[in-house]
């Protein structure tokens, strides 16, 4: 063999990007320490958008410890393709409650400070606490509203992050009733860094469960009401409350059903659960509150967990479902059920009350936003990145076709595209 042809020939920066931005996340973390390019590109808005473009789809669950007593909880992850990790919120220094996920972000609320909200990627390490929702001291007769509903909203576009909280006001104690229910709502801006307070009357009741499963879609937040008839919205932008009516055969239906409300594919979708099926809508048409029957599953494989069981995390190729003490799994193509995580031990809380919608990003969030100009800033250092590395393998060639004689190796004096200009050219 000709010594010449050993010589290591290293891949097009186009191709490497391709390879890395199907890895796990993890992985991605671990090789920023590989040199300074790749650790310029995998800080790109470019290339974190097309990882998560590529990872939304094996999408899992988010399952808080049950020891109450740890001052920071242990997180379980579940994931249809890597299993189950562990990771943990200790970056925080602080006892907190998980209470949304949105595009790999949490939304954490502290445990021992009331008014205090952190957003934080659980991969990465980074996070970014909220400023108090409340100024003032808690007093007896000033008493804190009931933070009934908590949204994460994450804008994979503009990297936006949008908070709101929610709660029946009460006022010298009094347990709000009847026709005089306040809803007092908060919503944080990232791109203002500051809560926008207003008020609206509402009778609606929302369900343990209903609180923990908020979806943002849309630029709004969306919860599923106690009465199963329509789900309330919240549009971030005007600041308003509306609802959104089920489809007409889920309302003639109610009868011995049970109803969630969950994210698929963007879109928001609403889960009717009986003894034997499980049929999934996903309205399609916000304005025309046009919904669409996209999956209907049969539940006499799992009949003992069918009456309890809830579903947790969807995609469009496998739904997570928990139960008292396990996670299951189904496979909408192959149409198999497996229990894929389980608690042991003399465990009373139930699994469905701590676990999360969740996938693994790189999604920074300690910017207040990503304007286009960014945008446009950080693709020209990129594509500047990319041609300094691409010169200095030039120069390398050069230099060793002196010494050595021509290589086999393909030598590229520019590098035409790194990243596909649209996400769907991959």
């Amino acid at each position: 063999m000709n010594p010449r042809d050993s010589h290591p020939v290293s891949l097009p920066i186009d191709l490497t990007i391709q390879i890395l931005a199907r890895l796990p996340t993890k992985s991605l973390l671990r090789f920023r320490s590989v040199c300074k390019l790749w650790r310029e590109v995998l800080s790109q808005k470019q290339f974190v958008d097309l990882h998560f473009a590529l990872s939304s789809r094996t999408r899992g669950v988010a399952i808080e410890s049950p020891d109450h007593a740890a001052s920071t909880p242990d997180l379980v992850c579940v994931d249809p393709i890597l299993g189950v990790s562990a990771f943990s919120l200790d970056f925080l220094d602080d006892r907190v409650k998980i209470r949304a996920s949105c595009n790999g972000l949490l939304c954490c609320s502290s445990v021992r400070s009331r008014g205090v909200y952190y957003v934080c990627n659980p991969m990465t390490r980074e996070f970014r606490v909220l400023p108090r929702t409340r100024e003032r001291p808690f007093t007896r007769s000033e008493p804190e509203y009931e933070a009934t509903l908590v949204g994460l909203g994450f804008d994979p576009a503009t990297w936006r992050i949008h908070v709101a909280i929610a709660g029946f006001h009460r006022s010298f104690g009094r347990w709000p009733r009847g026709g005089d229910r306040r809803l007092v709502c908060k919503v944080f801006d990232a791109a203002t860094g500051a809560w926008t307070r207003f008020a609206a009357s509402m009778c609606d009741e929302f369900t343990c469960m209903n609180r923990n499963q908020s979806v943002y879609a849309g630029c709004s937040m969306n919860w599923l009401t106690h009465c199963c008839r329509y789900v309330s919205v919240l549009d971030l932008e005007n600041m308003l409350w509306g609802k959104i009516t089920l489809p007409d055969e889920v309302l003639a239906t109610q009868q011995g059903t049970r109803f969630y409300l969950l994210e698929l594919e963007g879109s928001v979708s609403v889960v009717q659960m009986s003894r034997f099926w499980m049929s999934t809508w996903v309205l399609k048409d916000r304005a025309k509150e046009e919904w669409a029957l996209v999956d209907r599953v049969n539940l006499r494989c799992i009949d003992g967990y069918a009456a309890s069981v809830f579903p947790i995390s969807q995609t469009k190729d496998v739904v997570f479902m928990a139960t008292q003490k396990k996670i299951l799994m189904h496979d909408r193509n192959s149409r198999v059920w497996k229990e894929v995580y389980g608690v042991e031990g003399n465990f009373t809380y139930p699994l469905w009350f701590s676990a999360f919608a969740f996938g693994s990003t790189l999604f920074p969030c300690r910017q207040a936003i990503f304007h286009m100009h960014s945008v446009r800033r950080a693709r020209r250092s990129f594509f500047l990145l990319a041609h300094k590395s691409a010169g200095r393998r030039e120069s390398h060639l050069r230099s060793s076709y002196k010494k050595r004689g021509p290589t086999f190796g393909r030598s590229e004096s520019s590098i035409e595209c790194c990243l596909p200009k649209k996400l769907g050219q991959m």
